[in-house]
């Protein structure tokens, strides 16, 4: 649809989608629409317009092809000035389209061997001890890096450490990170599976609000139907919270193989 401009001495014409999303405010504001416009490949005056804070021409579910992956925008600054010892500059927090990469696969479920989170259903020693930190986080890490180069960001998340006898996490720490999996709040905007017994930040920390894409889009909640994902969130002594592709939040033994790693990440 077309709009016409007439000023008295000229005419011109411009898309009335162009008219609308150039009227939004530059800025945070842009995490109150979501578009699903493809950016094309990462470029200079997109870093520029990250950094200087404006966002302009970026909206969320807008998405950038990279590297034969698309990498969906999710929220705008949403850990700025988190950390415990860090204060994180202008950003965007992405997740890609469907699964994660890393150089050599994708980290999509087949049902008989993609043991991600765990080779057994235990959650001893906290998400840091699981498979899915410990040796798939960094090889996303290594994809991320080649595609994003030095504008993928450093940020800190708190990382649960330890279980106590009932399968809920007791003890935590901040650490660095390029890369993380959801939380349930990150998803639902609430807890709800989640073992939070002795403290929610064992499981929740500093992520501790809904992401635009899942609050804009219902879709992206259960990953548009593509496959179910895990999270980050202890559920017992066996089990973490996942995110459900029939669109309900669920739980399910560590090593089950039926879901796959959808993680996030910033870049500015």
């Amino acid at each position: 649809m077309v709009t016409i401009f007439d000023n008295g001495k000229e005419v011109s014409k411009a898309r009335l989608a162009d008219v609308y999303y150039a009227l939004i405010p530059d800025g945070v504001a842009h995490n109150n629409v979501f578009r699903g416009k493809n950016l094309g490949a990462l470029t200079d005056a997109h870093i520029a317009n990250i950094q200087n804070g404006t966002f302009r021409d970026m909206f969320i579910g807008d998405y950038f092809s990279i590297n034969n992956s698309n990498y969906v925008i999710a929220g705008i600054n949403y850990k700025k000035h988190h950390g415990d010892n860090a204060d994180l500059g202008n950003h965007l927090l992405l997740m890609p389209s469907d699964w994660s990469k890393t150089p050599t696969e994708t980290l999509n479920p087949n049902g008989s061997t993609t043991h991600f989170m765990n080779d057994t259903d235990t959650t001893a020693g906290g998400f840091a001890n699981t498979k899915l930190y410990k040796t798939y986080l960094p090889q996303i890490q290594q994809k991320l890096e080649t595609d994003f180069g030095a504008h993928l960001m450093n940020f800190r998340t708190v990382v649960s450490t330890h279980v106590d006898d009932s399968g809920a996490p007791d003890q935590g720490e901040w650490r660095d990170a390029k890369v993380g999996i959801p939380n349930e709040v990150m998803i639902y905007g609430t807890t709800l599976n989640g073992n939070n017994k002795n403290n929610a930040w064992y499981n929740t920390g500093d992520e501790n609000s809904q992401l635009p894409l899942m609050r804009l889009n219902d879709s992206e909640r259960c990953n548009n139907r593509a496959g179910a994902i895990w999270l980050r969130d202890i559920h017992s002594s066996s089990e973490f919270a996942c995110a459900s592709n029939y669109g309900d939040a669920y739980w399910d033994g560590a090593s089950n193989t039926w879901y796959g790693v959808r993680a996030f990440f910033l870049i500015g």
